[in-house]
């Protein structure tokens, strides 16, 4: 089977889920086929519009996500891996934190070009790959209301595998301390400013630390801003963790007293899966909007309630429940590359 992989990057530069993704389905896939890549992420994303790809000698050509490239299949067939649909929303609303936004986001000149080359991406597509049943649904939806949508393309939903060093991450018996938070903090939906509201409460009764990891750009002044009024929070318990390895993350996570994951829209839900996978309980907002699947054994509660039950915690740390743990860690990534490969053999 000839199989070409079109992504942002494959080899983890963007240190996204998107990116984790196309790193590990290019390393399970090639152990099962004969895999090329081509990676677009060095290109503005207006500009992938512009970039054509003429398919060759593939029997499956699979997007990592639906705005990496215009491509010509041609004779092979086509796939493609839906993460959420911010592609379909306005930039200024769920894009990065700008104080002066270009006149293409203004204006919203680049979500247009973006979601037309998008629609036309999933018209083409013979198979389409869903991150999460969230996702499944949302697009669904979205793709109903516009007229579009195709009940007949074969689909999946394929979670998300946990990486394999939290997967190595023997579950902590011992003392736990502070909290953690990995992941983006430069989009809105992140809700770092909610997060750090709530940590100023539990700071106020509790000498405990908030550990950030993120790949995100301008971190640290991203933080200094949203901490501004927060009289709790400082640089003392409030640390920040720029693009370190997972095996520096799992050590962390490994001993915290709770994860933390106040996003109002969470798509993937690898960050919860890690985890749970490495015996750390998970707090998220109670009308969070978030994949059934990767819910199933975290705490759903208010802002004020998760503030009050970190505190709690943080006097009587608990590890996660075994059961918790164990579903955590049944999602791997080769079950995410076995389950893609069914997906390719029913459309040959």
């Amino acid at each position: 089977m000839r199989v070409l992989l079109v992504g942002h990057d494959f080899d983890f530069s963007a240190g996204d889920g998107i990116s984790r993704y196309s790193l590990e389905m290019y390393k399970g896939l090639s152990k099962h086929a004969d895999v090329r890549t081509i990676a677009t992420g060095k290109l503005p994303r207006p500009a992938r519009a512009l970039f054509n790809i003429n398919v060759k000698d593939a029997d499956i050509v699979h997007l990592m996500y639906p705005d990496v490239a215009r491509v010509n299949k041609g004779r092979a067939k086509m796939v493609t891996t839906w993460h959420d649909l911010r592609m379909f929303h306005k930039y200024l609303e769920e894009g990065q934190y700008k104080v002066k936004p270009r006149l293409i986001e203004r204006f919203n000149i680049a979500n247009s070009i973006i979601r037309k080359w998008t629609i036309d991406n999933y018209k083409a597509s013979d198979g389409l790959v869903f991150n999460s049943s969230q996702t499944q649904k949302e697009l669904k939806g979205y793709l109903a209301s516009q007229k579009v949508y195709d009940a007949r393309k074969a689909s999946a939903v394929t979670t998300l595998g946990v990486d394999s060093t939290f997967l190595r991450t023997r579950p902590w018996d011992g003392d736990r301390k502070d909290f953690v938070y990995m992941g983006s903090i430069h989009l809105r939906h992140k809700n770092l400013s909610g997060l750090l509201h709530v940590f100023n409460k539990i700071a106020a009764k509790h000498d405990v630390r908030l550990h950030i990891f993120t790949f995100s750009p301008d971190a640290q002044k991203l933080l200094s801003d949203n901490m501004k009024g927060l009289g709790n929070l400082s640089t003392n318990n409030v640390i920040l963790h720029y693009r370190v390895q997972d095996a520096v993350v799992s050590r962390y996570l490994q001993t915290a007293v709770a994860y933390l994951q106040l996003t109002k829209h969470e798509g993937l839900g690898m960050s919860i899966f890690a985890a749970l996978a490495c015996g750390t309980n998970v707090m998220v907002l109670k009308n969070s909007v978030m994949p059934r699947e990767a819910t199933k054994y975290v705490m759903r509660l208010s802002a004020d309630d998760v503030a009050r039950k970190a505190g709690q915690m943080a006097e009587n740390p608990k590890p996660a429940p075994k059961k918790a743990i164990e579903y955590a860690r049944s999602f791997t990534w080769e079950r995410t590359v076995k389950e893609t490969l069914a997906i390719y053999k029913k459309l040959l």
